[in-house]
């Protein structure tokens, strides 16, 4: 039996509730994590094979002793499926995965990692991580024979940072090949109109994006607005506004129209995300994974591409894209429609595919496309999972929404989490939750012996007062006196 620990915010079968997602941060702020994680899930889940979660841990706190060694004697792979990691708001979660690499001696294998900066910048604008960049990637290629990077971009800068080219291997990213090398998108219409089944997603920050969305809002009664990370997530189920978005024209606060006509949804899980999305006729917006989503659900998508990250991944897919550092209320989502030819996308994915699966060969990891490898069950499992439905807007009409959030807030959501009935349960704990050196232990150590000190001071009043009633009040004084830093 091969074991392989994934990098992951859960596996592809784990049902977890929308308020727990959003209190654990399981899906790693954003939904569009999952498609390239599950991806490289159903890839590796030949038969004879075990895959663990791990829940992303791993770069969330710093590593502790003996955390590596568990995972080299535990598993075999450490298989670590990445987005735009290399850019400043990521650096520490990038560097708390390197001090865990440090310690491994099991290989580790990197797919789908990538650059991130400004639209119209160019790789001097990475400087800031470069340091922690050279370490990590100087660690992975010690433990691999190539890392897997999402484009041309991220290649570059790579290089620059003076690895040799034959060590990077330009894949995209894994989420496009979740249905193998034969897998094409064709339009379902000719065009669309007014009253089409849309999807449109966003990026908040984008300019102009506010009269863009609302523009959109209003011309087509049928687009739903797609939302992917923890603020859409914090919005729809308490109605919290986005924090450093201001622009009353971005669907970020429950006054927007599509707030009040409830036409968002976040999913929870890949699978009925694909489902929803082969409704539509189209989809377009700023997000590459939510464009991905319905390429996936076999729909025609248009991306609008505003920075180094998606344009990268949108050239090297051969997605139909636009560069659009700024949108605007102008922008018609026929002229869109009418632009978007799926052609030299159908026709790129099975060389890209190719290539994917040789990176994987080379890295030694079997998958599922290598004949007599099998499934290792995925589908099966996958056939008898139930997912929770997509996340409604609070003034959705049935009342379930409301009632979610009210039921989850009476079984106590953040002060009793680790005993809440829905609460997401850890596959692969990390750092263990058990044995003498573990943060949990010492926790447990240190909540005892403060248990112990308050019994002798009780002890020690109640000896006081019966002995005396006003030198136990004088000293009682004192020591509150002492407390508050009063003399």
């Amino acid at each position: 039996m091969t074991r392989l620990l994934i990098r992951s915010g859960k596996d592809p079968f784990t049902p977890v509730v929308a308020e727990a997602t959003l209190t654990q941060d399981v899906f790693n702020s954003n939904s569009g994590n999952y498609l390239f994680q599950h991806s490289m899930w159903r890839a590796l889940s030949v038969d004879g094979a075990e895959l663990v979660s791990n829940s992303t841990l791993s770069e969330r706190v710093p590593p502790e002793p003996g955390d590596a060694e568990r995972i080299n004697a535990e598993f075999d792979h450490f298989v670590v499926p990445m987005a735009n990691a290399f850019r400043a708001d990521f650096e520490p979660r990038l560097a708390r995965l390197a001090d865990l690499l440090e310690g491994l001696t099991i290989p580790v294998t990197v797919t789908g990692i990538g650059a991130q900066a400004p639209h119209g910048q160019g790789i001097e604008a990475m400087a800031p991580v470069n340091d922690t960049v050279k370490r990590f990637v100087g660690l992975v290629l010690d433990r691999s024979a190539s890392i897997g990077v999402r484009g041309e971009y991220t290649r570059s800068y790579l290089l620059s940072l003076g690895f040799p080219d034959d060590a990077i291997d330009v894949i995209g990213c894994p989420s496009l090949f979740l249905h193998g090398g034969g897998f094409r998108v064709d339009k379902r219409v000719d065009a669309i109109g007014t009253d089409s089944p849309l999807a449109l997603n966003l990026t908040p920050e984008v300019p102009g994006i506010g009269a863009f969305a609302t523009a959109q809002a209003e011309r087509h009664p049928n687009l739903t607005y797609i939302g992917q990370d923890a603020h859409d997530l914090r919005m729809l189920l308490w109605g919290v506004p986005f924090p450093h978005v201001h622009d009353p024209l971005v669907p970020v606060h429950l006054e927007h129209p599509l707030y009040q006509q409830d036409r968002i949804r976040l999913f929870l899980d890949t699978w009925p995300w694909y489902e929803f999305m082969a409704e539509q006729h189209f989809a377009y917006g700023t997000r590459f994974h939510g464009n991905v989503a319905a390429l996936l659900g076999g729909t025609p998508a248009h991306l609008l591409a505003h920075d180094s990250r998606t344009l990268e991944l949108a050239e090297y897919h051969q997605m139909p894209f636009t560069i659009m550092p700024a949108l605007s209320a102008d922008l018609k989502a026929e002229d869109l429609y009418a632009a978007t030819d799926m052609k030299t996308f159908n026709d790129e994915l099975p060389r890209g595919f190719d290539r994917f699966t040789a990176f994987l060969e080379r890295n030694g990891l079997a998958h599922i496309w290598t004949a007599g490898n099998g499934t290792g069950g995925f589908d099966e499992r996958l056939q008898a999972a139930t997912f929770p439905p997509p996340v409604h807007t609070l003034v959705a009409s049935d009342g379930h929404e409301i009632a979610s959030r009210l039921q989850w807030l009476r079984n106590g959501m953040v002060l009793d989490i680790t005993r809440h009935p829905q609460a997401y349960q850890h596959p692969f704990a990390h750092p263990q939750w058990s044995g003498a050196g573990s943060r949990h232990s010492r926790l447990h150590a240190t909540v005892k012996a403060q248990a112990g000190e308050i019994e002798t001071l009780n002890a020690r009043l109640e000896l006081l007062e019966r002995g005396s009633p006003h030198l136990f009040m004088r000293r009682l004084g004192r020591w509150l006196r002492r407390a508050l830093g009063r003399p």
